[in-house]
Parts: structure tokens; C-alpha cells; sequence
């Protein structure tokens, strides 16, 4: 039981510091999307701890300390734990099971600060129940150090985004076939931005207040940014009417160790739909000579769909050895191993593969390709999908 407990205790101070967005932390778990793939598994862990620590029982003899703190404390703890579990599913479940319903971003946020204010009362518990028998000096320490640890890292994830954020004006709305097309130009100072990265994003304009993180898709040599962003949910749907030139925005980044530079001699970019984002923005940035070979290979289901096919001829016409190639699926059919092999003009298992887009396809496409014998070097993406 009491293992139980400290190990759940602990694995939600973690869980508080995996959420601060930290300097370094993406660097040491290799991007903010492993950050948050951690974070949720870590999650699910807790609560599994949590639930079998409030199950055990143990038998005290009538030796319990009846002190009003440590009474209290043991209150606070059987109140706090049916809330933490609503929480954790809340986080856990983006759709509930078998039902037409997804629960919208806004709860979805809460939901994650109000499981800081359920650890704080954990504290609480942790710091005055009293046990009927000695305390484990070493124990005490590491879990009062845990509590430290995790209400440092919640007050840090309500403070920081706050002095982080950089103020932008909107100075395009582009409303193209298959995405709503805003560029940002820096009100003081901007944030610094590498291509591929992405930012987490809140608007002036009525219902689009609430950060949500999008890939970069275009830098600017003035510090001006460009977010192609698809109507995917309630947030993103909105935009696209409510947002006008002159709005401002709240821009706080940017993350990610997406990185095309750590890919080699030889790559070959996979995107579909939306997923040309961080592309657009790499294919930008290739220097005129030196470039590694690479072959993009944007999968669309029309070339009206297709997002910046001006800017990727133009990288293709302007930088040696970048191919570039449009497959559309209604007219070429589906989109698999076989056709990306097809379409790429050098042996793919001499090279790293990069992709973006739906999962399904990316692990359609990696199966698909080994079964063809043309593995990649290394297998590059990020998980967009944060809850």
C-alpha cells in the first residue's frame, strides 16, 4: 500500500515537471511530442497506482494518530482521488468509446490544470498523514522532495507560458481549398524559429483565446511567421471566419526536434495533406548548392488541395539534387509503399525516411516498405496528436 502510493505520488511530480515545457527537456527526450507521449503514459501508470493504493487496506490496531491535521489529510485524499480519476480519463479519452462525441479541446485543457490542484491536495495528504508505526526517514525525504518538485513544476506551467509568449500581428488571412493560410509579423520581439518547429498559438478574435500548436510553415528573413493551418476541430474550424488582418496573436515557442539536418546524404520527405507544413518550410531554407538529395513526395487527393506547390517548383528549380513529386489520389489511386518506391529516383534503403501526416499511413507506408526489401536508413516523424 504504501508502495502504491509513493510510487503514484511520484509519478505525478514527474508528470507536473513533463509538463512545464522546460528548457532542455525536449532535447533530452528528443522533441515535445515524446515529451507528452511520456506524459500520458505516465498518466495512465499513476491513476493504476493510485486505484490499487486506495483499494488496500490495512489493519492499525486502533494505533492511529488522532491528530485533526492528519485526519484532515486523510479526508482531503478520499475526496481528491474520485476527482483525479474523472481527470485522467478526461486527458486519457479524446472521443468516448463507441460514441459520436469529442470532448472538446477547452475541458481537455482544464482537465490538465485542475489535475495540478488535485496533486497539491495529494501533497497535503502526503505531508500530515500519520502512519501507526515509524516513518521511513529516506521515504519521507524523497516523497517531500516529490512534492516540491511537483507544485515548483504546476506553478511553473501557469507562470512561464506568461513570459514566454510573443506578441504578432496578423497580416494575412489566406483561405485556400485545404487550409487556413495566416501569416504573423512580430509586435517587438519575435520568437526564434528553426524550420520544421512548431509554436503553440492563441488569437485575439472572439473563441480562438485558448494556445493550440501548429507547425510552422513558413520563416521569414524580417521575423515574420506563417501557420498553414486545416479545420480539423472547433478551434481550427472557427479561425478560418473569425480571424481578420490586424488581430492579435499570442505565440509561445518554438518546440520540436523535427530536423532534416541530422538526415543525412540522402533523404526522402513523405507528407500528406497538411502534413507538408514543416516541409514547405525546410524546402525554403535548403541552401542554393550542398543540399543532401532528397525527393519530396506529396500525397494529396487533388492538386487543388495541395498547400505552397509554387514554393516547392520554386526550391525544386532553384536547389540541385531536390526532386519533387505530386501524387494525386483521385486520378493516380491509393497512395502505398509500391508508388512512394516508384516515385523517388534513388535507392530508399541507402536513405532516411521523413514523414508527416496521418499514422495510419506512416506505418502503411513503413510495413509497405519493408515488404518490398527497401527499409529506410532511419525512420524520422513526430507526434502531432498531443491528447
Amino acid at each position: 500500500m504504501i508502495a502504491l502510493g509513493a510510487t503514484a505520488f511520484s509519478l505525478m511530480a514527474l508528470n507536473l515537471l513533463l509538463a512545464t515545457r522546460a528548457p532542455g527537456l525536449d532535447r533530452l527526450f528528443g522533441g515535445l511530442d515524446q515529451i507528452y507521449f511520456t506524459h500520458k503514459w505516465l498518466g495512465i501508470l499513476a491513476l493504476v497506482c493510485a486505484f490499487l493504493h486506495q483499494q488496500i487496506k490495512i489493519s492499525t490496531d486502533g494505533k492511529e494518530v488522532m491528530q485533526t491535521l492528519s485526519l484532515l489529510a486523510v479526508d482531503v485524499a478520499e475526496v481528491a482521488f474520485p476527482i483525479l480519476v474523472v481527470l485522467v480519463l478526461i486527458s486519457f479519452f479524446k472521443r468516448l468509446p463507441k460514441v459520436p462525441f469529442e470532448i472538446p479541446y477547452g475541458i481537455w485543457r482544464w482537465s490538465h490544470r485542475l489535475l495540478g490542484v488535485v496533486f497539491a491536495a495529494l501533497a497535503f495528504h502526503q505531508f500530515f498523514v500519520k502512519a501507526p508505526f515509524d516513518n521511513n526517514v529516506l521515504l519521507a525525504t524523497h516523497l517531500n522532495a516529490m512534492a516540491v518538485i511537483g507544485l515548483a513544476s504546476f506553478g511553473w506551467t501557469i507562470g512561464a507560458p506568461l513570459m514566454r509568449r510573443r506578441t504578432y500581428r496578423v497580416a494575412a488571412v489566406t483561405k485556400h481549398p485545404a487550409a487556413t493560410i495566416v501569416d504573423l509579423e512580430p509586435v517587438g520581439r519575435g520568437i526564434d524559429v528553426r524550420p520544421g518547429s512548431f509554436a503553440f498559438v492563441s488569437f485575439s478574435a472572439k473563441g480562438l483565446g485558448e494556445p493550440h500548436p501548429f507547425t510552422v510553415s513558413e520563416v521569414r528573413p524580417n521575423g515574420g511567421i506563417q501557420f498553414s493551418i486545416r479545420g480539423l476541430g472547433d478551434f481550427t474550424r472557427r479561425l478560418r471566419d473569425a480571424l481578420l488582418v490586424g488581430d492579435t496573436a499570442r505565440v509561445e515557442g518554438c518546440y520540436g526536434r523535427f530536423d532534416y539536418r541530422r538526415g543525412g546524404a540522402r533523404q526522402v520527405w513523405t507528407a500528406a495533406g497538411i502534413g507538408i507544413t514543416p516541409f514547405l518550410a525546410w524546402a525554403d531554407s535548403l541552401p542554393d548548392s550542398g543540399s543532401p538529395e532528397i525527393c519530396l513526395a506529396y500525397c494529396v487527393r487533388t492538386e487543388a488541395e495541395a498547400v505552397g506547390l509554387e514554393r516547392l517548383r520554386r526550391a525544386a528549380e532553384r536547389v540541385p539534387g531536390f526532386t519533387f513529386r505530386l501524387h494525386q489520389s483521385e486520378t493516380e489511386g491509393r497512395f502505398d509503399a509500391a508508388r512512394l518506391a516508384a516515385l523517388v529516383p534513388f535507392d530508399i534503403t541507402t536513405a532516411s525516411f521523413w514523414f508527416c501526416g496521418p499514422a495510419p499511413l506512416r506505418e502503411a507506408l513503413r510495413k509497405g516498405l519493408k515488404g518490398l526489401g527497401k527499409t529506410p536508413r532511419s525512420i524520422h516523424f513526430e507526434r502531432f496528436e498531443f491528447r
